[in-house]
């Protein structure tokens, strides 16, 4: 299954990087319509208006509901995904405070893969959150491809941990477990300990004004992150259901069922 992994984010002249909740009016200027219907016509290669070819979708507000989407879309890891990430941030867990990545090599994946999404922790710095839920998603292996599709002023974020060589620019992601990553030091240090590596996943890493979808997409996601888009992009986020029938649309908390998007936002 292909998906496009949409943020609102994306669609800004500026990229926000502090949870700047409560939401207020800003100088961050969203697209207008006519920008985002070519991003998702011309380069998304989505369908306006009623086709056969318009992909089923979901609405969240926050990036980390994604998640148990997608362990339902593979079924639970027997159908790995191919995932666009069209996003200002990677959400593979850079944050300040945020040691997903050590939790994920120490402990996470010296469990069997299908034990491995109920022990992942809901508090502290190793928590799930919006902006680490894709490294969790890799851990899980419910991934076999991953693009990232990044802000022109964004896609330094990457995390050269989950990577093979520990290089970024190698194109391929593979996490590694290493229970006694406590004792690294140095680099040489972390490959003399004993480790074992995950199935390769193949990453591709583009500027959002060069990328053109190679296949149509069968599911999208959609994400508002009200800590990280202005009030004023909400108003592009009706345009998107001329392009994707969402299963959650006239539910509370999608623009257009008549309620505020503000009862939404709670903090991490």
């Amino acid at each position: 299954m292909n998906i496009a992994d949409i943020d609102l984010d994306i669609f800004l002249d500026d990229v926000c990087s502090i949870d700047r909740r409560p939401r207020a009016p800003s100088t961050i200027r969203p697209w207008n319509e006519e920008q985002l219907r070519h991003f998702l016509e011309d380069q998304c290669g989505l369908t306006r208006g009623l086709s056969s070819r318009r992909p089923k979708g979901r609405f969240f507000v926050h990036h980390d509901e994604a998640f148990q989407v997608l362990e339902t879309l593979s079924q639970k890891g027997s159908v790995p995904l191919t995932l666009t990430h069209i996003d200002a941030h990677s959400d593979l867990g850079t944050g300040f405070g945020d040691l997903s990545w050590s939790d994920i090599g120490v402990r996470l994946l010296g469990l069997p893969p299908k034990e491995r999404k109920a022990a992942i922790l809901h508090n502290g710095m190793e928590r799930i959150s919006p902006a680490n839920y894709l490294a969790y998603a890799l851990a899980c292996r419910w991934l076999k491809s991953l693009t990232y599709v990044h802000h022109a002023q964004s896609g330094d974020d990457l995390m050269p941990f989950f990577f093979r060589d520990f290089d970024p620019a190698c194109d391929v992601m593979q996490l590694r477990y290493v229970p006694r990553l406590s004792e690294v030091h140095s680099r040489e240090r972390l490959l003399e300990l004993p480790h074992s590596l995950e199935p390769p996943v193949q990453f591709q890493k583009v500027q959002v004004d060069k990328y053109r979808a190679a296949e149509p997409f069968d599911y999208v996601f959609l994400c508002q992150s009200p800590g990280y888009t202005p009030v004023e992009a909400d108003m592009l986020i009706p345009i998107f259901k001329d392009y994707v029938d969402f299963d959650n649309d006239g539910s509370e908390g999608f623009p257009g069922s008549g309620l505020q998007m503000s009862s939404k936002e709670v903090h991490r």
